[in-house]
C-alpha cells in the first residue's frame, strides 16, 4: 500500500510539473538571458510620488555588474508609454520586510519542525538592523503570529511560541492573506518585501495541490520576491521543481535550509536600486506595466512587471495617545519614524482651548521599531488637547516628512485645573505686564519732574517780574503748559503778559497760535487788570471751558486753573 502511495504521488509530480512547463512558458518571464549575463526584476516598489525599482543584473559569470556599468549601458525605463529618468541609480540599501510563512503542519517530522525553526532564527539574527521580518503559520489556514517588525527580540519570542497543528498548507489562500497585508499595511512595510515559505519534501509530493500552487507563480501577482524552501533528507530528488519553478522552489536538506535562507540574504544585497517620480497622470487605481532594459549589454536585455499605481504617499502622522501619567504620553505612529528624532523641537502638543497652550516636552524616547514615541513633558491638565509631528521624516523613506497641519486630538480626563495651571499661562503675560507698567511708572515720573521744575522756573521769573517798576500798562507774567487731547506731550510758552494776550489758530490774528483745528483764527482772549487775570470769550461759537464748565463772557483765573479750547487743555501758572 505504502509503495502505491508513494507511486502515486511520484506520478502526480510528473504530471503537474509537464503542465507547469506549459504554463510557465506561455507567461510573459521577467527574466530575459544574452551573452553577457541575466538580467532580473526583484520588485518595483510605488509609492506616488516615489517609484524604486530593484533588479539584478549579472554577468555571464554570475557576478553583479556595478551601477557605473549598467548606467552606461543605456538603461531604459519606461511605464506603459512614457520614459522615465534613469540617472539615480545605485547599490539597493533600503530596508527589506521579510514575510516569512512556516509549515507548522502535525504531519511534519518533529525533528524537521525544528529544523525549520532553527533556519528561521538564523534569519533573524543575520537581518539588517532597519529590516523587518513578520511570521506566519500556515497549517489549518494562514495566521500572522508576528506582525512585521524590526524588535529581534519580539521576533525569537513569537518563534518559540510556534507549535505544530493539524491541518493542511493552502498556498493559494496563503498568498491571499499575505497580499492583503501587504495591500493594508504598505506605508508602514519596508520598500523592498520578500516571501520566504518554508515546508516539508514530503507534503510537497503527497500534496498535488500544493504542488501546482508553488509551481504557479504567485510572486508576480504580489510583486515582491517570493521562495519556497522545501526540506528533504534527499534534495537531489526534488531538483526538477527548481527549474521547473524558475528558482522559485529551492530543494535543501533540513540542516541546510537555514543556509539556504542566509544566501538569499546575500543575493539581496547584490541587487541594483533605481529610484524616479511617477507623473501625476499616472496616480491612480491601475495597473501599469513598467518596462526596464539595458540594450547595450550584451543582446537587449530587459525584464517586465506589472504594478499597482494608485499608493499614494502618507506622511508621518501620530494615530494614537495614550496618557501613562501626569508628565508621560506615549504617541502610536501611523509608520516607522527617523530614529534620530528625538529633539522636543519635533513635536508640538497643544491644547484645543483658549489658551492654546503649548505643552513643554522635556524628553523623547522612541522604541527599536520607531513606531511608538513616549513623551516626558511639563504637568498634564484636564482638557481637550492635539499632537502633531513637525518635519519628522518616515525612516523608510527619509524624503516622505510630516507637516503641523496632519493633528491628532486627544482628551485627558484627569488632573483638573489649579493655580498651577493658570501661572504656567499666566507667567510670561504678567510678567511682560509688568515691566510695561514699571516702564509706564517711570516716564510718568519723569514727566511730573519736568513739570514741577517747570512751575518752580516760572514762579521764580514771576517774582523777579514783580521787582519791576510800574508801566503805563498793566502787566502780568504767566506760564501756559498744554497739550491736545489723547497725547501725552505738552508745549511750554512762558512770558509777560501786557494787558492782553489772544488765542487763536491763526498765527497772522493771534499772539499765541495753538495747532488745533477745533479751534477759531481769533478764539479767545487773556486780560490783565490790576493783579487779576481773565479769560473772555468773543463768540458763542468758540467754546472756552474752565475746569470742565463752559463760561461765557468773563472769568477770573487762578493759578492751576484749566482752559479747554477744542481739542486742547491749557494749565495756567501764575
Amino acid at each position: 500500500m505504502k509503495t502505491l502511495k508513494t507511486t502515486l504521488s511520484a506520478v502526480w509530480m510528473v504530471v503537474l510539473c509537464l503542465a507547469a512547463c506549459f504554463a510557465v512558458s506561455a507567461e510573459e518571464t521577467t527574466t530575459a538571458t544574452s551573452g553577457a549575463g541575466s538580467f532580473r526584476v526583484e520588485q518595483i516598489y510605488v509609492n506616488v510620488p516615489e517609484m524604486d525599482v530593484f533588479f539584478y543584473a549579472l554577468d555571464a559569470q554570475g557576478n553583479s555588474y556595478t551601477p557605473m556599468v549598467v548606467q552606461a549601458a543605456g538603461l531604459e525605463l519606461t511605464v506603459g508609454d512614457q520614459h522615465l529618468d534613469t540617472s539615480s541609480l545605485g547599490q539597493a540599501d533600503s530596508p527589506i520586510c521579510y514575510l516569512v510563512a512556516l509549515d507548522n503542519s502535525a504531519d511534519i517530522d518533529p525533528v524537521d519542525f525544528r529544523q525549520m525553526r532553527a533556519a528561521i532564527w538564523q534569519l533573524i539574527r543575520s537581518k539588517g538592523e532597519n529590516d523587518q521580518i513578520a511570521l506566519y503559520t500556515l497549517a489549518g489556514g494562514t495566521t500572522c503570529v508576528q506582525s512585521a517588525t524590526s524588535d529581534s527580540t519580539a521576533l525569537y519570542k513569537a518563534l518559540a511560541a510556534i507549535q505544530q497543528a493539524d491541518g493542511q498548507m493552502d498556498m493559494a489562500g496563503a498568498a491571499a492573506r499575505v497580499a492583503s497585508d501587504i495591500q493594508e499595511e504598505y506605508q508602514a512595510l519596508a520598500p523592498r518585501k520578500a516571501v520566504f515559505v518554508c515546508t516539508d519534501g514530503q507534503r510537497i509530493v503527497t500534496n498535488p495541490a500544493l504542488l501546482a500552487g508553488l509551481l504557479t507563480d504567485v510572486s508576480s501577482k504580489l510583486n515582491v520576491a517570493m521562495y519556497t524552501f522545501v526540506g528533504s533528507g534527499s534534495p537531489d530528488t526534488l531538483a526538477v521543481l527548481n527549474t521547473m519553478s524558475d528558482g522559485r522552489i529551492i530543494p535543501c536538506t533540513m540542516t541546510g535550509m537555514g543556509e539556504e535562507l542566509l544566501a538569499k540574504q546575500q543575493l539581496f544585497a547584490t541587487a541594483l536600486e533605481l529610484r524616479t517620480e511617477v507623473p501625476e497622470s499616472l496616480y491612480g487605481e491601475r495597473q501599469e506595466i513598467v518596462t526596464l532594459s539595458a540594450p547595450s549589454l550584451g543582446s537587449a536585455v530587459q525584464s517586465s512587471s506589472t504594478v499597482y499605481m494608485g499608493f499614494q504617499m502618507e506622511k508621518p502622522m501620530v494615530d494614537e495617545v495614550q496618557v501613562l501619567g501626569r508628565n508621560k504620553l506615549e504617541l502610536t505612529m501611523n509608520q516607522a519614524i527617523n530614529p534620530n528624532a528625538t529633539r522636543p523641537q519635533f513635536y508640538h502638543v497643544v491644547t484645543n482651548d483658549i489658551w492654546n497652550w503649548y505643552v513643554p516636552i522635556k524628553k523623547v524616547e522612541i522604541s527599536e521599531d520607531g513606531r511608538t514615541v513616549t513623551l516626558t513633558t511639563g504637568d498634564l491638565y484636564k482638557g481637550e488637547y492635539h499632537v502633531a509631528l513637525n518635519k519628522v521624516s518616515s525612516r523608510m523613506s527619509p524624503a516622505n516628512v510630516s507637516t503641523l497641519r496632519e493633528q491628532t486630538d486627544f482628551t485627558i480626563a484627569v488632573w483638573p485645573r489649579d493655580n498651577a495651571f493658570y501661572l504656567a499661562r499666566f507667567r510670561l503675560p504678567l510678567a511682560v505686564a509688568l515691566v510695561v507698567l514699571a516702564a509706564l511708572a517711570l516716564r510718568w515720573r519723569q514727566l511730573r519732574r519736568h513739570d514741577r521744575s517747570a512751575e518752580q522756573a516760572a514762579e521764580a521769573e514771576h517774582l523777579l517780574t514783580g521787582t519791576e517798576g510800574a508801566t503805563a500798562l498793566p502787566r502780568r507774567w504767566v506760564t501756559l503748559f498744554w497739550a491736545q487731547r489723547g497725547s501725552i506731550a505738552e508745549s511750554r510758552w512762558a512770558g509777560m503778559v501786557e494787558s492782553s494776550l489772544m488765542l487763536g489758530s491763526d498765527a497772522s490774528q493771534c499772539d499765541l497760535c495753538l495747532p488745533d483745528a477745533k479751534i477759531r483764527p481769533q478764539h479767545c482772549l487773556l486780560c490783565v487788570r490790576g493783579e487779576a487775570l481773565l479769560v473772555q470769550t468773543l463768540s458763542p461759537e468758540a467754546a472756552v471751558f474752565v475746569n470742565g464748565e463752559r463760561i461765557d463772557g468773563e472769568h477770573r483765573l487762578q493759578n492751576n486753573d484749566t482752559l479747554r479750547l477744542g481739542r486742547t487743555t491749557i494749565r495756567l501758572v501764575l
